[in-house]
């Protein structure tokens, strides 16, 4: 359950700071990626293909466990249409799509959220 201001909790920190001309001051953003920098038709690529997903298969139905494999032969079937020139349908969206949920599968199986099993590639 979220905490919505009832319970004083302290902020995280880094411990190193960013100090603006303004005099602003906030905790650095090394380490934390930097998502402005990602382009805005990659988001808006992955965006809909998640929303066409969740039309044809029901809302989050990858986050019930897909075998890495799947994501893994799915995305080089993807990335190979794309090198081709393929325009059938947004195959840069669904490379984006499969190693998304490729990537949130592993963190998922570490956590504990999804069988070991899923995991089956060998590496």
């Amino acid at each position: 359950m979220q905490n919505l201001g009832k319970e004083k909790q302290s902020l995280p920190d880094s411990g190193s700071r960013t100090a603006f001309s303004t005099g602003a001051v906030r905790d650095a953003m090394q380490g934390k990626g930097v998502p402005s920098m990602i382009p805005t038709c990659a988001i808006t690529a992955v965006a809909k293909r998640f929303e066409d997903g969740a039309s044809k298969y029901g809302p989050d139905n990858w986050r019930k466990g897909i075998p890495t494999s799947r994501y893994c032969d799915a995305a080089y079937r993807h990335l190979m249409a794309c090198r081709d020139g393929k325009v059938d349908e947004d195959h840069f969206g669904a490379v984006l799509w499969n190693m998304s949920c490729w990537l949130w599968t592993l963190h998922a199986i570490e956590d504990g959220k999804l069988p070991r099993e899923l995991d089956d590639i060998l590496r």
